[in-house]
């Protein structure tokens, strides 16, 4: 009871996304708009940047520390600056999908992230600290997910979806991983960056 009084915000949060994703899941057949899926896919993102930076918000002392070894894990190479600039990003690659729904390769990229995630939070990540959770698999596995495969599905429903936009797509993950990932993080990495995250 005690564990339930504390923690009763966090288990609605997860029962939402379990039931969020259930119900995608149960009903894909009928959940067909583009657009509205790529809506719920970047409301994702920022739930899942949210669990990332916030609640529990141990991500980027799991990068530093587990990671690269830092011996400055609040920050370097990862620091609070650098985070804000990469997860504009990762927020801005979910537009396009939601302003042009019919344009497969603009639609696709994000709904690859997300699955890519699951995989990298709840598989990869675990593994260099030896833990069971990796901030962010909860909203990755429970909602990008079922998203992602709903999505997939209607897409499919529309017609095939063509060499042409998955070479597109991977051609737009590769410059969004380039350019809005990789670069602000080396830019930006200073072993005196005034800018740390809080413990």
């Amino acid at each position: 009871m005690d564990f339930y009084r504390k923690e009763w915000p966090r288990v609605a949060a997860v029962q939402a996304m379990v039931l969020g994703g259930a119900s995608l899941l149960i009903g894909r057949k009928s959940q067909t708009n583009l657009r509205a899926l790529s809506v719920m896919n970047a409301m994702t993102m920022c739930a899942h940047q949210y669990e990332e930076y916030v609640d529990p918000g141990n991500f980027p002392g799991m990068v530093n520390a587990a990671m690269f070894k830092s011996d400055q894990p609040l920050n370097y190479p990862f620091n609070a600056h650098s985070a804000m600039c990469a997860n504009i990003f990762f927020r801005a690659l979910y537009v396009p999908a939601m302003l042009f729904p019919q344009v497969k390769w603009l639609g696709l990229p994000p709904v690859l992230l997300g699955i890519f995630q699951a995989f990298a939070h709840g598989l990869l990540a675990p593994r260099v600290p030896h833990t069971k959770y990796s901030p962010g698999m909860l909203t990755a596995a429970l909602l990008h997910l079922p998203i992602g495969i709903n999505y997939l599905s209607a897409l499919r429903d529309q017609g095939p979806i063509g060499r042409d936009n998955w070479l597109k797509s991977i051609g737009v993950l590769v410059i969004f991983f380039a350019g809005g990932v990789a670069a602000p993080n080396i830019y930006n990495r200073d072993k005196n960056s005034p800018y740390p995250f809080t413990e």
